[in-house]
C-alpha cells in the first residue's frame, strides 16, 4: 500500500541512515493486536450461494503483543492484555528487549508517540543501543510488519476453536522466535 502523505525524501534519508549502521546488529520494534473477535474472511458455500456468519458485536479483552525482529524471527517478544502505551514500552525496553540484545544495537521503530518517550530513550542510551525512526507511513521499510500479517492470517484460522485465547496467542507467539 501506498500513502499519498508518504515523504519520499525522507524514506530516502531514513535508507541513508540506516546504511550507516551497516555491521551492527539492527532490530526492528513493532506491535500487533489482537481481538479476540477475528473471525474467518472466507468460507466455502455451494456454488451460487453466499455464505454468512455471524460475528460477535461485544467487545472482549485485547492481548498485543510487543516484539523485536531481525532475520524474519521475532525476538523478546511480550505478549499481554490491553493496549500499548508509554508505561509498557518503558518496561519492556527496561525488563525484557535491551537485555536481550548486545550493545550498540539499533532499534528501528515508527513515530507512534508511545515509542518517543524521554524514559525509554534514556534506557537505550544507557544499554549502548541506538534508536532510529521510520519515516511517517512508511510501515513498509519495517520488515516485522510482515512477520504480524502472516502472524494474523494464521490467528484468523486457528483462534476460533482455541479454548484460552491469550495462552493460545501467547504460545503461537513463541513459534516465531
Amino acid at each position: 500500500m501506498k500513502y499519498r502523505e508518504r515523504n519520499e525524501v525522507q524514506r530516502w534519508l531514513f535508507r541513508r541512515e540506516l546504511e550507516k549502521f551497516a555491521g551492527q546488529p539492527v532490530f526492528y520494534l513493532d506491535e500487533c493486536g489482537v481481538d479476540h473477535r477475528l473471525y474467518r474472511e472466507y468460507g466455502r458455500a455451494p456454488r451460487g450461494e453466499r455464505l454468512y456468519q455471524a460475528v460477535p458485536g461485544k467487545r472482549r479483552e485485547r492481548t498485543s503483543i510487543i516484539s523485536a525482529s531481525q532475520h524474519g524471527k521475532l525476538v523478546a517478544p511480550l505478549v499481554f492484555q490491553g493496549s500499548c502505551n508509554t508505561e509498557v514500552v518503558d518496561v519492556y525496553f527496561e525488563q525484557v528487549l535491551l537485555p536481550a540484545l548486545p550493545p550498540g544495537s539499533v532499534i528501528v521503530l515508527d513515530n507512534a508517540r508511545f515509542h518517543q518517550s524521554p524514559t525509554t530513550q534514556q534506557l537505550v542510551a544507557a544499554a549502548g543501543c541506538q534508536l532510529l525512526f521510520l519515516p511517517a507511513y512508511s510501515p513498509d521499510l519495517n520488515p516485522i510488519e510482515h512477520l504480524w500479517a502472516v502472524f494474523k492470517t494464521r490467528l484468523r484460522k486457528e483462534l476460533p476453536t482455541a479454548t484460552n485465547p491469550f495462552l493460545f496467542i501467547a504460545n503461537m507467539s513463541q513459534c516465531y522466535c
